[in-house]
């Protein structure tokens, strides 16, 4: 896949996925705005639930007829233990508007004697024409308009509560009937409550978890029904703290399905763009492979075709040179052969149809015999190759021809990568039951980041176009899966410009 195609690809398949979680965000949203409706529906429900308890408490706040004497201020008893005050219009019947005030004040002695002392007080026409229903004000656009409104020091008893009513609606017994009419609604939620009085803007109940500036900013309002003890609205404020944790509560099994679906989602797409780049990187390891492949066949084709043509050369009569040239054939082609006996046996140990042949197997005296057969090859570059054979255990249970075919492997990478002249050792030790073989060059060294993947199949480290160092990539990946099979392990320690080390471990039973 080339880049071309997969640039435009990943940036597809990106669009889809923020586009299919942008939707589902917005699926959220008019989920939200749904369960906001229902939880407002529910709260103006407990609201008026509230505002009915509220009602009647106040109408309620009586004293039984038989229990009270009514007396003239001077024949209070002085062993009057504490008094109650209460204020209430005295309304027309007909038209309902408050034409007096009723002051009442009630003391109780020690003995629960109640002795009340009413004062009521008519207005005059004038000061009747200048009393004001008061229900508009919290409609007005600043709601503190209402505290700049000047008040006469007379009409102060109509807009007020009377000091008995505000010890009625105290915040213990607001919290409790608040508390009971939003359970009935099944809502749990913790929530912050107020008692406004819009005409004179001040609380006769303040709030305790918010400031005042934020609760007169609620939605929750529910204005207190009229009765004859004041006349200015008074509003009930609601408040919830943590409103939209209440329908991420409510939604969580929505939520908890929408994380999974994005999770997924994000999956996905990391799978497929993972996908994607593996496939280019396969190509493009596979893409080498082939060009180094044609150029590693062009090489002993070529010298074939050329010393076939010196041999069909009427000219070239020497015999022995007609048998050097095809002395060179011979040589040529047991190259190639070599060359694709290394793939088919690659192809077939990724299908799985490799045998092992199993006994066993002396190492020390296989690495004896490998050393001979390369030590004129290292000796013609004017290098040198030493071993240090330190395992007492040398013997294992393998396949004597693929573990000779992995250390010759190492050993001619070691000779491939070391440019000039090759100083090269190989060593084995035990550790545990294991027998160790290393192979240690002082070459050109492997780059960090290129050692997790030099053991992959047709990976070759990047050298630009040069092809002066031959080979597949095919040999590190035939190692790696042939110790595999042995159940032991491959590794390299590497330093770019100071050569490698590689390291093989075998158990020494299977």
């Amino acid at each position: 896949m080339g880049k071309r195609l997969l640039i435009p690809l990943l940036f597809l398949i990106s669009c889809i996925a923020i586009m299919l979680v942008m939707t589902i965000f917005q699926l959220y949203k008019e989920a939200e705005k749904v369960q906001r409706s229902i939880f407002v529906n529910e709260v103006l429900i407990a609201g008026e639930t509230v505002l009915d308890k509220i009602d009647a408490t106040l109408k309620n706040d009586t004293i039984a007829l038989s229990s009270i004497h009514q007396v003239s201020p001077d024949s209070v008893p002085v062993s009057t233990v504490y008094k109650k005050f209460t204020n209430k219009f005295l309304l027309d019947s007909a038209t309902q508007r408050p034409v007096g005030i009723i002051n009442t004040t009630f003391d109780f002695d020690k003995d629960n004697t109640i002795y009340a002392i009413v004062d009521t007080l008519y207005f005059d026409t004038n000061y009747l024409a200048s009393i004001q229903q008061f229900d508009e004000l919290w409609g007005s656009s600043n709601i503190h308009e209402a505290s700049q409104a000047k008040i006469n020091k007379d009409q102060t008893q109509l807009v007020e509560m009377d000091s008995n009513d505000v010890m009625l609606l105290n915040r213990d017994f607001l919290y409790r009937i608040i508390k009971e009419a939003l359970a009935e609604e099944k809502i749990s939620s913790s929530f912050d409550f107020a008692l406004y009085n819009a005409y004179t803007a001040h609380f006769v109940v303040s709030p305790m978890l918010v400031g005042k500036e934020k609760i007169l900013q609620s939605e929750y309002l529910f204005k207190l029904k009229n009765n004859d003890k004041f006349i200015a609205p008074h509003y009930l404020i609601l408040y919830f703290p943590s409103e939209r944790s209440i329908f991420f509560q409510r939604m969580s099994t929505i939520v908890i399905l929408i994380v999974c679906f994005i999770i997924l989602i994000v999956l996905i797409c990391g799978a497929t763009l993972t996908a994607l780049y593996r496939q280019k990187r396969a190509a493009d390891v596979k893409n080498d492979f082939i060009n180094n492949m044609t150029h590693e066949f062009k090489t002993p084709i070529s010298t074939i075709s050329l010393a076939c043509e010196a041999i069909a050369d009427k000219s070239v009569n020497d015999f022995d040179a007609k048998m050097a040239y095809a002395s060179i054939i011979k040589d040529e082609n047991v190259r190639l052969q070599k060359m694709v006996e290394n793939i088919l046996l690659t192809a077939q140990l990724n299908k799985g149809q490799l045998r092992m042949n199993v006994e066993l197997v002396d190492v020390r005296a296989l690495i004896e015999k490998i050393l001979n057969s390369l030590s004129l090859q290292v000796i013609s570059r004017g290098g040198k190759i030493s071993a240090k054979l330190n395992a007492k255990e040398h013997n294992i249970f393998a396949d004597p021809v693929h573990i000779e075919n992995i250390i010759v492997n190492l050993l001619e990478n070691a000779l491939k990568y070391s440019p000039g002249r090759p100083f090269i050792e190989i060593r084995t030790r035990n550790e545990g039951k294991n027998l160790i073989i290393e192979v240690e060059d002082h070459g050109i060294g492997i780059a960090k980041k290129e050692t997790k993947r030099i053991f992959n199949e047709f990976y070759r480290v990047s050298q630009g176009n040069r092809h002066d160092t031959k080979g597949f990539g095919l040999g590190l990946g035939y190692v790696k899966k042939i110790v595999s099979l042995h159940h032991g392990s491959v590794s390299v320690k590497s330093e770019l410009g100071k050569g490698s080390t590689f390291i093989v471990s075998l158990p020494i039973k299977m």
